[in-house]
């Protein structure tokens, strides 16, 4: 157990500092942050457009990042033969497939964390019309010093010889996070609340429940490295999640659609639009199919890599 929560720690170090990771995660909160502006375009219920913008924005950057992520945690190691270091070491192969998507799901939860404060200051925002509201100002002015700060806090570290994606990452988690607390804390007259009272469980839920899409295809990406170069293991990664939504549409006659995991399950967005609520039940029945599905994709990878030769 020590030894996968070494290499968890190591994966983890070493997926935040990429600068794809950087730039995908200032486009997370770029794509997030115009929402308001998108949604004013809707022909009523603006809110919950702007809510399905950003749960679709959340999952295609995710997705992007989960797959390019497992490609070089892994993929290159193998490519450059430095997975040799660990392998001459009395250290099981499952164990460093298991230990790599531990650091990788720390890494995209550090991303998602930043995804979903984002859409909070946005939900308190609400959608931009033709002229600012009062009580948008402290918002945007919370959204902006906290990126600001993250952006500053990354560039000090990074001339100071430090990784600029890792602390842009972290801080923008942390400052963006404490953002969103406060945003949601005031109600528009300025008074104190509980966030509870602005932010909807069911939008929550459906927050979660793209995260735990983009950890199966993290896991689906991470597998197909073990054996395919980076631009194959992107497009098994995106067949897998074009494949995946539709697979509950066709049915499950075909004996191919019934090896697809079905992501229709974990996407509820048309549901909330329509006024649907997530229950408690739904959402823990959805984290156990997510780790159930998530067992056996690394499992086939564990396999593939077990039969793989590095040297």
């Amino acid at each position: 157990m020590r030894t996968i929560l070494l290499i968890a720690k190591a994966a983890f170090l070493e997926a935040l500092r990429p600068g794809f990771h950087a730039v995908l995660l200032l486009t997370g909160i770029a794509l997030i942050a115009v929402s308001p502006v998108l949604s004013a375009f809707a022909l009523g219920d603006e809110n919950s457009l702007l809510i399905d913008i950003s749960l679709s924005s959340m999952l295609a950057v995710g997705v992007f990042l989960g797959a390019f992520t497992a490609a070089s945690s892994l993929g290159d190691e193998i490519r450059r033969r430095t997975i040799m270091v660990l392998l001459s070491k009395p250290i099981p192969r499952w164990s460093l497939v298991l230990g790599k998507y531990l650091g990788i799901t720390l890494a995209l939860s550090l991303a998602q964390i930043s995804w979903m404060a984002t859409l909070l200051l946005a939900i308190r925002h609400r959608t931009i019309h033709s002229r600012l509201q009062v009580d948008e100002t402290p918002v945007l002015l919370l959204a902006f010093c906290g990126l600001t700060l993250s952006l500053f806090f990354a560039a000090w570290k990074h001339r100071r010889g430090h990784s600029f994606p890792a602390n842009l990452s972290k801080s923008c988690s942390l400052l963006l996070g404490i953002s969103a607390v406060i945003a949601i804390s005031q109600n528009p007259a300025g008074d104190w609340i509980s966030p509870l009272r602005i932010l909807e469980p069911s939008v929550f839920a459906a927050m979660i429940m793209v995260h735990l899409t983009v950890l199966i295809l993290a896991a689906v990406a991470l597998t197909a490295s073990t054996r395919l170069p980076t631009p194959a293991t992107l497009a098994v990664t995106l067949g897998t999640l074009m494949s995946g939504v539709i697979a509950g549409s066709i049915g499950r006659d075909y004996p191919w659609v019934r090896m697809l995991p079905d992501l229709q399950r974990l996407w509820i967005s048309d549901g909330l639009i329509r006024g649907g609520s997530v229950s408690p039940e739904a959402l823990g029945w959805a984290v156990l199919w997510t780790a159930l599905v998530i067992s056996a994709i690394l499992s086939l990878g564990v396999a593939l890599f077990a039969r793989r030769d590095v040297g």
